[in-house]
């Protein structure tokens, strides 16, 4: 009589062809493995009682199977119908067969199970899932003993790619052998490019291996590859980066981006890279990043350049880095660094900033609350990179308190007592500020000289390098209040004083102060109009006149206090100003019309008029007077195109220079911005089919799936932009500017698969274009193309990058020229 097969035997039987979805983990980069010798199995005895039927008779399994009890870590198995053949020791399972060992699940036609030499086989498709990931073949064969197996015309979706192999074979634990193995971010079920390897390894959560390798592109073979390998670790790991090989008529023939990547833990890496350019020399840089949540953040870029050209060799560095610390209770810390030993770096770069650049700044902050305000403490370096002169301010420390009631020095903040009394309306202001300046002419300057040295030249009269230091405070009180119900009145002082180290009679550790007095009225007219068989139904016109009355003393004495940083005092006589403003705005309403709704239009126009008046002069005591005008009229939907359009207008003119009717402007500036954007449809005809054959294993929400959904023929929209902005300023006449400049960018979607983006800077008046750039992208699928053209005054380049639209890092070709005259 034959052994009856052991609940152990079965489970080890069918948690091995279980073991061989660990290629599950390989293929799509991550899961996770069960320990077969931690397997129980429900023993069908207690499911269902067998019938004593003869051997070679099938035995249908009840529905009964879905109440069996529920163990952890339990092997399930079930099938239409499960058949023993104790003589041979197998086991059949027919019929929508389907095995589940705690997130593995194995699907196949049928199952068979040899207990005597301890094999598996699935017959028919099978497919295996993990979680979210599915690996689909013809049938697979397991051998318990050698933990070895195989499966055949297997397919697997990867992150963004799909995999296939003619016939996969485990050969260890975590590697496998790959027969005719096939890659490709494709899809389509009919892929228009993959790559083919005829031997392929798979090492799991580690790399894959394939020799040789042929590149296909609609079933023609365009690239050879005697050997290729890349990893499929989940994360960041450490390895070399592609290299960018090329040519151009600067470099001549390079080779760029040889670079290694280094990531440390979760929260910083680094990329340490070479370039090598045949005609100008070498570049190699490093470049690192680090992030801990609610902690700090930053960069770290430097850079090496060995510049060779006919004339010089040059070898010039750059650094730069930004920080950011949280140091608690709303403390914080940054720090900014950028510089460079030449501005000869830039030359080659394709930034328009760096290229344009004339002045870098490094700066440090330090920022803290006190007393209900901040506290801020920082420094800052400025360089020009034009006269290879620099600007210090080491340290810089500011501290202010708002304005704020002074019964709040006296009574609590929430005391509602004595809210309704007069001297509520009293407020206070203090500002402290701490500065120490130095400006550097020497172009050999040292470290002395940026801290404090005070250089002069050769004849020793004037500094080299200044440095300045000196603290001012500042204190304001004020007093405010509404007359009659409608006049907004306020009073106010302020008084400055400043301490500093010298001043021009090189008197040391002097004090100076000054101060002023402010009253001010203003109030508000509104005017209603409506108009009921308009479609504007109402218009508010707004008017805000205001006047305002300053005063200081005689503070010409203080002309012998430097001015420096935030540092400095009124060094003018007495003064008595009056200030004219009247603020005029005008705001619409318009009527709903057809699918419109009702619509507001605030601000539409706006036209601001201002003027001072000097008390102490005997005549002509009125300054000039100064308008600007701007027309918002807001965003209008025709259709699926949202037109745009804002202009401003300043003019300034003497008031006893003109005429009512001729206003003889001194200054004018005009600038105007149309802005269109809308939605353009586009109907694919010819729509691709997707693959569709892991759709049903995937849920609706799994990222993974984003590649698998429908397409069809509907139209689909598509964005386009256009604006456009002039600039205008002169003196007299407008029509004849003294400057006058376009800029124009434009983005459109021509067809399905054809853009463009131009955008340019021209100056009007020389009839000069001063920058201008191209880009023009082609839709292929998977693939895209791009190419890129900027001309500059004296600068131009060229890039044509073909990369694929879901590995752009890993599938890239591209080529690229520059050259400066």
């Amino acid at each position: 009589m034959a052994k009856k097969p052991g609940k152990k035997v079965i489970s080890l039987m069918l948690a091995g062809i279980l073991a061989l979805s660990g290629m599950l983990p390989l293929w799509s980069e991550n899961g996770t493995s069960g320990n077969i010798n931690d397997v129980e199995i429900v023993p069908i005895e207690d499911i269902v009682a067998l019938s004593p039927t003869p051997p070679d008779t099938l035995s249908t399994v009840a529905d009964t199977l879905l109440i069996a009890k529920t163990y952890i870590d339990s092997l399930f198995y079930q099938a239409d119908s499960i058949f023993y053949d104790y003589d041979s020791e197998q086991i059949y399972l027919f019929g929508d067969t389907s095995v589940r060992y705690q997130s593995s699940t194995i699907l196949a036609d049928s199952l068979q199970i040899d207990l005597k030499n301890e094999r598996a086989f699935s017959i028919g498709k099978t497919v295996m899932m993990d979680k979210d990931q599915v690996l689909i073949g013809d049938q697979v064969l397991y051998d318990t003993k050698s933990q070895t197996g195989m499966m055949y015309n297997a397919a697997s979706k990867m992150d963004k790619g799909f995999y296939y192999g003619e016939e996969v074979r485990k050969v260890d634990d975590d590697v496998y052998d790959v027969d005719g193995g096939r890659f490709t971010t494709c899809n389509d079920p009919e892929p228009d490019f993959w790559f083919w390897a005829k031997e392929m390894r798979l090492y799991r959560n580690d790399k894959i291996v394939g020799k040789p390798v042929i590149a296909y592109v609609n079933h023609m073979p365009i690239f050879y590859f005697p050997f290729i390998t890349f990893s499929i670790k989940r994360g960041r790991q450490a390895g070399f980066l592609i290299p960018e090989p090329g040519y151009n008529t600067v470099d001549g023939k390079f080779i760029k981006n040889i670079a290694f990547f280094y990531p440390y833990k979760d929260y910083a890496d680094a990329t340490l890279g070479f370039d090598l350019m045949e005609k100008t020399g070498w570049n190699a840089n490093l470049e690192t990043r680090y992030t801990k949540r609610y902690l700090y953040n930053g960069n770290f870029d430097t850079s090496i350049r060995r510049q060779i050209s006919q004339t010089s060799t040059n070898t010039d560095y750059s650094v730069r880095g930004t920080h950011h610390h949280e140091l608690g209770n709303k403390a914080t810390f940054d720090a900014n660094i950028d510089y460079v030993s030449n501005k000869r770096i830039w030359e080659s770069s394709t930034d328009i900033d760096q290229s344009l650049a004339q002045s870098i700044t490094s700066s440090l902050s330090f920022r803290k609350p006190l007393l209900s305000s901040y506290l801020n403490v920082g420094a800052t370096y400025t360089e020009d990179l034009i006269n290879n002169t620099a600007n210090i301010s080491l340290p810089s420390a500011t501290f202010s308190l708002p304005s704020r009631p002074v019964y709040e020095l006296f009574t609590k903040k929430d005391d509602t007592s004595v809210s309704n009394n007069w001297w509520t309306n009293f407020n206070y202001s203090y500002n402290v500020r701490l500065d120490h300046t130095g400006n550097l002419r020497d172009k050999q300057r040292s470290l002395q000289d940026l801290v404090w040295n005070n250089t002069y030249d050769s004849t020793g009269t004037h500094l080299i390098n200044e440095h300045h230091l000196g603290m001012k405070h500042s204190a304001g009180l004020n007093y405010s209040y509404k007359a009659l119900g409608w006049l907004n009145l306020t009073q106010g002082f302020n008084y400055n004083e400043v301490w500093a180290d010298r001043d021009k009679n090189d008197d040391k550790w002097v004090r100076g102060n000054d101060y002023s007095t402010t009253s001010s009225a203003n109030f508000t007219i509104y005017g209603i109009r409506n108009l009921p068989n308009f479609y504007v139904s109402t218009v508010r016109h707004i008017i805000t006149p205001s006047v305002s009355f300053n005063y200081s003393p005689d503070f010409t004495d203080n002309s012998r206090f430097y001015y420096f940083g935030g540092t400095g005092l009124m060094a003018s006589k007495q003064s008595r100003t009056v200030n004219l403003a009247l603020d005029q705005k005008w705001q619409l309403k318009l009527r709903p019309q057809g699918n419109l709704q009702e619509r507001k239009l605030n601000d539409i126009l706006s036209w601001t008029t201002a003027t001072g008046i000097n008390l102490e002069k005997d005549e002509r005591k009125f300054g000039n007077i100064a308008h600007n005008i701007s027309f918002k009229p807001g965003a209008y939907n025709l259709g699926k195109t949202k037109i745009t359009w804002g202009s401003s207008y300043n003019l300034t003119h003497n008031p006893y220079q003109m005429h009512w009717l001729n206003w003889k402007p001194i200054s004018q500036y005009f600038s105007h911005t149309l802005s269109i954007t809308g939605n353009a449809k586009y109907r694919d005809y010819f729509p691709r089919k997707v693959n569709q054959d892991f759709a049903s294993y995937l849920s609706a929400d799994d990222s993974l799936n984003t590649i698998i959904q429908s397409q069809t023929g509907a139209p689909k929209d598509e964005a386009w932009s256009f604006s456009l902005t002039q600039d205008m300023s002169t003196g007299r006449n407008l029509l004849h500017p003294e400057n006058n400049s376009f800029r124009m960018n434009a983005d459109f979607k021509l067809t399905t698969n054809w853009s463009l983006g131009y955008s340019n800077y021209y100056n009007v008046k020389d009839s000069r274009m001063i920058s201008q750039s191209f880009d023009i992208n082609r839709t292929l699928h998977c693939w895209k193309l791009s190419i890129q053209y900027t001309r500059r005054t004296d600068y131009w380049d060229y890039r044509i990058v073909f990369f694929n639209a879901s590995l752009p890092d890993a599938l890239k070709f591209q080529t690229k020229d520059n050259k400066r005259y």
